[in-house]
């Protein structure tokens, strides 16, 4: 029977809210359940260190009467992780499952900085030209970018949803820096030679890098870049399942969800940001940009199964990779109340389950 039971490891905070997940035919757990059992296979939910090496059985959410349940049941054979913590203690724990034989995709990456995958990158000639310049923050790359660039971005190389991500542009009376506070407020200082206090206090605790500002297209007069699902598939190739498009929110420079951005479909927005270019044209562009970009990784980082690239894309219609996510939806906007907004995005959710079955066949 744990030939039919699929593995889903959850973040602690997400398998602890399960008890209140009840019904709703089109969020993120509906789309798995009907996916999963469609394929044949029973998908149960539990922590990293919840299945134990050596132990036939695990305690899981198992989906029953339209409502989630603990249960004890065969430990799964093929587990899907939605975990990104880079914690030494996750490596030895799958190195372990694995050992016995347990398939396990979409490991989480350790020590995979967005720098280091920039660098892997760089290096094949059909990705260069669509690659924003980036360099590690230093004084000496700082002057270099800020004399090159009227305006560039420093963000984490490690870090998500825009967090800690300042924005340096060249003004009348030197440089303006552009950040946000922990509660959201966009705040910017005035400097010349001295580097802001909030900008060397946050080098201090963070290794950051320096991005070159892609010039973005934009819908209704706020820039936007897209968040792109490239996925492997039932046949065990990569697909781009969804791209959903990230709108900044008045005058900000960010355009993630969690910063305040608004999410559409790239084809509600293409024909506005891009009238003289036919969407079809454009899509093509940033899917073969994507699918490219995936199959340079998978040669470099181990297990991967499920990305998600953000693309910026310029007014003449040229996508630029900006950023690799090891989790293909950390989208805020994609769902309103527990309900996916739009039927195209089903696909990001249904695409890895399909891979799990496409493993769970070979075992």
């Amino acid at each position: 029977m744990s030939d039919h039971y699929l593995g889903i490891i959850l973040p602690k905070s997400t398998y602890e809210a399960m008890p209140e997940l009840q019904g709703g035919t089109r969020s993120m757990f509906m789309i798995w359940e009907k996916s999963a059992r469609e394929l044949g296979m029973i998908p149960c939910y539990f922590r990293f260190f919840d299945q134990k090496p050596g132990v036939a059985t695990v305690k899981a959410y198992v989906y029953e009467q339209e409502t989630f349940v603990v249960k004890e049941v065969p430990a799964p054979k093929v587990i899907y992780t939605r975990v990104l913590d880079y914690l030494p203690a996750y490596r030895s724990h799958i190195k372990s499952l694995m050992k016995e034989g347990r398939v396990v995709y979409n490991v989480p990456n350790y020590d995979v900085e967005k720098h280091k995958v920039h660098e892997v990158l760089i290096k094949h000639d059909n990705l260069r030209d669509h690659l924003p310049e980036t360099e590690l923050f230093t004084i000496n790359n700082l002057n270099k970018m800020a004399a090159r660039y009227k305006q560039f971005i420093l963000k984490k190389s490690y870090g998500e949803f825009g967090i800690g991500a300042m924005k340096v542009e060249r003004v009348k009376k030197g440089w303006l820096l552009s950040y946000k506070t922990k509660e959201g407020e966009l705040k910017q200082v005035d400097f010349k030679k001295t580097l802001p206090a909030v900008l060397v206090n946050r080098l201090r605790t963070h290794t950051y890098m320096i991005q070159e500002m892609i010039p973005l297209a934009d819908f209704n007069g706020h820039p936007f870049d897209l968040r792109v699902a490239v996925q492997k598939n039932r046949n065990g190739d990569w697909q781009v399942s969804g791209v959903m498009c990230k709108v900044a929110n008045g005058g900000d420079f960010l355009t993630n969800g969690a910063q305040g951005g608004t999410t559409y479909t790239f084809e509600a927005v293409a024909p506005h940001s891009h009238p003289g270019i036919s969407y079809e044209t454009l899509l093509q562009s940033i899917e073969q940009l994507g699918i490219q970009t995936a199959h340079v990784l998978d040669h470099h980082f181990p297990k991967l199964a499920d990305l998600g690239f953000d693309i910026g894309i310029t007014k003449a219609g040229k996508p630029y990779f900006i950023e690799c996510n090891f989790i293909s939806d950390y989208v805020s906007g994609l769902f309103e109340d527990g309900e996916l907004l739009h039927d195209k995005w089903e696909a990001v959710f249904r695409t890895p389950i399909e891979y799990g079955r496409y493993l769970m066949d070979r075992i």
